[in-house]
């Protein structure tokens, strides 16, 4: 069976660094390059193989269980089932968190987002958050966003290359500034956000969680 390299999805965010152009070798003049979608079945997000013209869910048509095993393709059907992509933090991104698959239908998605981070060649002050190391009610939770400190209710870890971070669906996380990593997760783009650091998109307006009107979502 042949081999297939995919051509990356190259996403410019506002907390997007300079690391994923070089660390590919990629002849692309972009700047704040924050994620880069190297296998993807998302829809009007999928990526195509070099030299075949055919995106990703395409060849799971085509090959079935040859390209991903009987049993996955069984599981999944036309639609592979993971996302893989590179991020490079050159600001933190915001507190957020995912859906399990069984709200995200209830919401008319596909599916939830479960996830996991393989830290790369990161800054020495690099940090993550995963999860929370206060027991705080939903009435403390939506608090500690309006009054800006969400971040004291969450665990802190300093990271370093070789780091790995399960993150289930539901468990509210984010990537500090400085880190650069590898994300493996299921094929799915739903993100609620919770805080972002009272940050302005380019035309100057408040990137604002509008999950605080969407508390049901997360459970503490």
């Amino acid at each position: 069976m042949n081999y297939y390299k995919f051509e990356p999805l190259l996403k410019q965010t506002l907390w997007g660094g300079d690391k994923i152009i070089p660390f590919k070798k990629l002849n692309a003049q972009m700047e704040n390059v924050g994620e880069s979608w190297e296998i993807s079945g998302v829809k009007d997000n999928e990526t195509i193989a070099v030299g075949d013209g055919r995106s990703l869910n395409q060849l799971v048509r085509d090959l079935k269980g040859q390209l991903v095993g009987e049993a996955n393709y069984n599981r999944f059907g036309d639609e592979f089932p993971l996302l893989i992509k590179f991020i490079d933090a050159r600001q933190d991104l915001s507190i957020q968190v995912h859906p399990t698959d069984e709200i995200a239908h209830r919401q008319g998605k596909s599916r939830g987002k479960t996830e996991m981070w393989f830290v790369m060649d990161s800054a020495p002050e690099a940090k993550l958050y995963n999860g929370l190391k206060l027991q705080i009610t939903p009435e403390q939770y939506k608090q500690m966003v309006e009054d800006d400190t969400i971040c004291d209710a969450l665990a802190q870890y300093e990271v370093k290359e070789g780091d790995c971070f399960f993150i289930p669906a539901g468990r509210i996380h984010a990537i500090g500034a400085g880190c650069f990593l590898a994300e493996i997760q299921q094929t799915s783009d739903v993100t609620y956000r919770i805080y972002d650091f009272k940050r302005k998109d380019k035309d100057g307006n408040y990137t604002y969680p509008r999950s605080i009107r969407e508390h049901q979502l997360y459970r503490p």
